[in-house]
């Protein structure tokens, strides 16, 4: 998981310079947006690594116990979609300087280049995967659950 997470931080830098959307002057802004829950049914927890990551790993597991849609957390254009060595597929999407990320999807309803609405159907989960969710500005992670509208927290044991 580390090793797809640092290759897609070397795209995102790529990607960045390529369009010149990387502003070292805007380092200091801060993002004025609240996100859109990803999932239509579910809820984001923390990451349970076997492995503790040191700056910790800013993301967001989201998971659901039934099948749901996976939706757009902002008004943004669909940057990449691509499948996983998983059988999977990973969304990125991004708004102005901003970068998210969706991995775990198990099939995207979207195309490179689409523009979307916040709440718009990515793609679908199914019951029983994780869906990583994670967010850039230009190659900086940044965490996530400041931002989220949804419940973050532990799973619950039933």
């Amino acid at each position: 998981m580390r090793k797809k997470f640092l290759l897609f931080a070397g795209l995102i830098l790529i990607i960045g310079s390529v369009f010149g959307q990387i502003d070292k002057g805007k380092a200091g802004q801060n993002f004025d947006k609240k996100l859109l829950c990803p999932f239509e049914n579910g809820m984001g927890r923390e990451p349970k690594e076997a492995y503790t990551w040191d700056p910790p790993d800013k993301k967001v597991i989201m998971i659901s116990k039934v099948d749901t849609a996976i939706r757009s957390c902002i008004d943004a254009k669909v940057l990449r979609v691509n499948p996983t060595e998983d059988g999977h597929y990973e969304i990125v999407i991004y708004y102005k300087e901003y970068y998210f990320w969706y991995y775990g999807i198990s099939k995207a309803l979207v195309n490179v280049n689409q523009q979307i609405k916040a709440g718009q159907v990515l793609g679908n989960y199914t019951f029983g995967h994780e869906m990583e969710f994670r967010m850039f500005k230009d190659e900086e992670p940044m965490d996530p659950r400041e931002y989220l509208e949804c419940k973050v927290g532990e799973e619950k044991k039933e």
